[in-house]
């Protein structure tokens, strides 16, 4: 782990350092391997002027939830140096998670609005992993952007678009979902329809409503 972080200081594109009068450190420094995008990286910045003994600083390290791996040097000088690999969002869980794309969480922070937003239950994510890339590509052949996945016991499963469009799937994401998907797609835009909501559940097509 050590000469690994040793080589990521050589290909570095950012050294972030916060001087500081702690007990017993006399400065610090963070190494990220990534550009800092989440915010908790930049509250940890922002932290380092308080007061830290070693022994709190390696503690307080630890307990992030958000740094995958760290490693912390210290030196003669007492000067430290931190180098940490941050976690990388894939989604944005129930509002109250980031989960990576090994389904790790950490805190969701506010950031990256861009993410697709998951209200399904944990063990029920992998289901949607399996399929995501063929519908994500499916529907923004015709301009759609899923925002949400959402899972409910009583209606199953369904996605909601940017632009408000809300796709009823129902219990599983089969592949004769994902025919009919297709097909009412490709019958909206050559008829040039703009339905509120794509319902696959039915056995023999699908239904669209043009109700808010």
């Amino acid at each position: 782990m050590q000469n690994k972080f040793l080589l990521l200081i050589i290909i570095i594109f950012s050294v972030l350092q916060a001087g500081c009068s702690n007990r017993n450190i006399s400065e610090i420094s963070i190494i990220f391997e990534n550009n800092p995008t989440l915010n908790q990286e930049i509250e940890l910045i922002s932290l380092l002027d308080q007061q830290f003994s070693y022994k709190e600083l390696k503690k307080f390290i630890k307990e992030q939830s958000w740094i995958e791996t760290y490693l912390i040097r210290r030196y003669p000088s007492n000067s430290i140096q931190i180098y940490i690999r941050s976690r990388k969002p894939q989604y944005v869980w129930r509002d109250h998670f980031y989960l990576t794309s090994d389904l790790s969480k950490f805190s969701y922070d506010g950031g990256y609005p861009e993410l697709i937003r998951l209200n399904v239950p944990i063990d029920l994510v992998d289901q949607w992993v399996n399929v995501e890339q063929k519908f994500k590509v499916l529907l923004r052949d015709y301009n759609f952007e899923i925002v949400l996945v959402n899972f409910q016991t009583s209606e199953g499963w369904y996605l909601l678009t940017k632009n408000n469009l809300r796709i009823n799937i129902g219990s599983e994401f089969s592949s004769e979902v994902y025919k009919k998907l297709s097909l009412t797609l490709k019958y909206m835009f050559e008829n040039n329809l703009t339905p509120s909501i794509i319902d696959l559940r039915y056995k023999d097509g699908a239904a669209l409503n043009y109700g808010k």
